[in-house]
């Protein structure tokens, strides 16, 4: 049985000589090859063929998928905030501290909270001589 692949974006662009994958980044889908592994037929002789062929062939091709998950797994970083396995330009890396994230993230938490620069309170009422005005309060925050 194989494992989900790695990344949510994956291309499995095999052919009948070989096994070849490529994962992409969960955000800007740059795409990492895998290695080609060649479909190996010489430990027989004669070689397989018709349906002993299609199985060998589907036995291989699930090993070599199994080798390019793990290669795609040293490739890629997970977001320990949104859980996306981003690639390395994708990642935002702070030396010293625990909060690698991606960059997203990163700009999600950078934006500070908008912040009223004036509170209105209720008007004054002033009276000059013997007419009443009228005069908003605004107050610094």
């Amino acid at each position: 049985m194989t494992s989900a692949p790695f990344t949510k974006k994956f291309t499995d662009i095999s052919t009948l000589d070989y096994f070849q994958f490529v994962f992409r980044c969960d955000r800007c889908s740059a795409g990492v090859w895998s290695e080609k592994y060649k479909f190996n037929t010489e430990r027989f002789d004669p070689p397989p063929r018709g349906h002993a062929r299609a199985l060998l062939w589907m036995r291989q091709h699930d090993e070599a998928y199994e080798r390019a998950n793990v290669e795609a797994r040293s490739v890629f970083n997970i977001c320990p905030v949104c859980g996306r396995r981003v690639c390395d330009s994708c990642f935002h890396v702070t030396s010293g501290t625990v909060t690698d994230i991606c960059v997203d993230c990163k700009r999600a938490r950078k934006k500070p909270p908008r912040r009223k620069l004036f509170q209105f309170r209720r008007p004054k009422l002033r009276r000059k001589g013997g007419e009443a005005h009228v005069v908003p309060c605004y107050t610094k925050v």
